[in-house]
């Protein structure tokens, strides 16, 4: 392979069609599909795949009869042609916004413990603020969420920082803490316990996230405090209107954030039990790329999130 080209000559060199040829091959790894993907011959793929490699002055897919196989520095290649494209299309997105005078659109990736209460309040916000702002919310855990904002699939991510500092290419601003509630069915033959000791507790199994989870180790912390074994997982779920529904209708337990708790017991969808869960999670905040300039419509979703959170920490103190 040839030397790495200068800055300046890959940025006359490289095209929007090497981008493409990357994120393809990166999804088929097989030269036949990525062809009929982008309407080209195979002969013309393998001269721009060609082009591509002599860019990077390296390898960047192993050949064999089965297709083809991305070596590591093509694996980083895929990744940054995946968020160059994602980039392009938040181009257009507000290119076709600012030609028809809407606000454009925003991708938000949504954690569970802001699904319930900051995030609708913040989209009922900006319905009356800004009706034509195209709002994408995408509910997920920080497996699913965290690659996608990497990858410029998102423009933010609302939801606890699960990030720590050596993830130097993520932004987090704290918006307020949250404290985490045990809660059960409203007909639950706990819902009415004044008291919990560790023989009731291990009586009854539990509906979390995950067993490696943050959330698990604080369960399992509180509930051994008062002389009950490991929670017993038996779902698996992040999600609270699921939790909520298998509460209803079963006798499991489980935790979720206090706030959240507190408005669902108000309806009585739920019941809120009397263990302490005194250690705190990570704080709720906003998730940003640190390099990435974040357009109009991004920043009104950030300024109206930011007034919505005000409202939140103010309407549901945690004392």
């Amino acid at each position: 392979m040839s030397q790495i080209p200068t800055l300046q000559q890959l940025r006359s060199r490289l095209r929007i069609r090497h981008l493409v040829l990357l994120d393809e091959l990166g999804r088929s790894l097989n030269m036949h599909r990525a062809a009929e993907a982008m309407h080209l011959s195979q002969p013309a793929l393998s001269k721009l795949l060609a082009e591509a490699e002599e860019l990077a002055g390296q390898t960047l897919f192993e050949r064999s009869h089965h297709g083809v196989t991305p070596t590591p520095l093509g694996l980083m290649m895929i990744g940054r042609a995946r968020l160059l494209l994602n980039e392009l299309d938040a181009t257009h997105a507000e290119l076709t916004a600012a030609a028809s005078g809407a606000s454009g659109k925003v991708r938000v990736g949504v954690f569970p413990v802001v699904a319930h209460l900051l995030a609708p309040l913040t989209v009922e916000r900006l319905q009356a603020s800004h009706p034509d702002l195209r709002i994408e919310l995408r509910e997920g855990l920080e497996q699913q969420l965290l690659p996608a904002l990497r990858a410029g699939e998102l423009d933010c991510i609302v939801g606890r920082l699960v990030v720590e500092g050596a993830d130097a290419d993520l932004q987090c601003e704290i918006l307020y803490e949250e404290a985490t509630a045990a809660v059960c069915g409203p007909s639950h033959p706990l819902a009415t316990r004044s008291r919990l000791g560790g023989a009731e507790l291990d009586r009854y199994r539990w509906v979390l996230p995950s067993r490696n989870a943050a959330l698990y180790s604080l369960v399992a912390s509180a509930v051994a405090a008062r002389g009950a074994g490991f929670p017993q997982v038996a779902v698996e779920s992040g999600a609270i209107l699921t939790i909520v529904s298998l509460l209803q209708r079963t006798p499991l337990l489980s935790a979720m954030p206090l706030r959240v708790a507190r408005s669902l017991a108000a309806r009585g969808q739920l019941a809120i039990l009397p263990l302490a869960l005194q250690a705190k999670l990570h704080p709720v905040g906003i998730m940003t790329r640190r390099q990435a300039r974040a357009a109009a419509a991004t920043e009104l979703f950030l300024q109206t999130l930011r007034a919505a959170a005000q409202v939140v920490r103010d309407e549901a103190p945690l004392g």
